[in-house]
């Protein structure tokens, strides 16, 4: 059958069901072209955190780690005539990466700390005495020393009794950025 031998009627109408046919080609076509371009972008954000989590996780790897040993150290009963009281603290890194401590503090003057690496010895640090432009770092599987110093005659006879000092070291460990140890004791004249 031909177009000559159809009605007007039908002429229309099969007019009108191809241009209804191009549009909903031309509808397919686009909704296949968004659904691509969603795909495209999911797969790129979807690589994209991937790829984050992946350097995230390679960077997590090779972060320090500081561990000090012991994190408290008990002197016991002290006597203000026997002087001074020393300790040391292992200061070990733990990590991948370099440890890096960037500063010392104590919790009381009457404490000062020295932090020995590969046999160098840093300033003496105490509660007002601090480097500004002071640094250390530790590798990996490297142990530090920590020499903590009391002296129980700082504070005379009142400070006698139970005491705690601390020595706070400023770390770059994400974990941990201020170590902390700590040595107690009993004070007694």
């Amino acid at each position: 059958m031909n177009n000559q031998e159809l009605t007007k009627k039908e002429q229309y109408l099969l007019k009108k069901e191809q241009k209804n046919k191009e549009k909903l080609g031309k509808v397919r076509a686009k909704k296949n072209k968004k659904m691509i371009e969603t795909f495209i972008v999911l797969g790129l954000i979807i690589a994209g955190i991937g790829y984050g989590l992946s350097r995230s996780s390679g960077q997590s790897q090779n972060l320090p780690k500081i561990e000090i040993s012991p994190l408290q150290y008990d002197a016991g009963i002290v006597s203000m005539a026997d002087g001074l009281v020393k300790k040391t603290f292992e200061i070990k890194n733990n990590g991948i990466g370099d440890l890096e401590i960037g500063g010392i503090t104590t919790s009381c003057m009457c404490t000062t700390a020295v932090l020995i690496v590969d046999g160098q010895s840093s300033p003496e640090f105490g509660m007002h005495n601090n480097q500004l432009f002071w640094s250390q770092k530790i590798s990996p599987d490297q142990t530090g020393y920590l020499d903590v110093v009391f002296d129980p005659n700082f504070h005379g006879s009142q400070g006698t009794g139970n005491i705690m000092r601390a020595v706070y070291l400023s770390t770059n460990d994400p974990q941990n950025g201020k170590a902390e140890a700590r040595l107690i004791a009993n004070v007694i004249p």
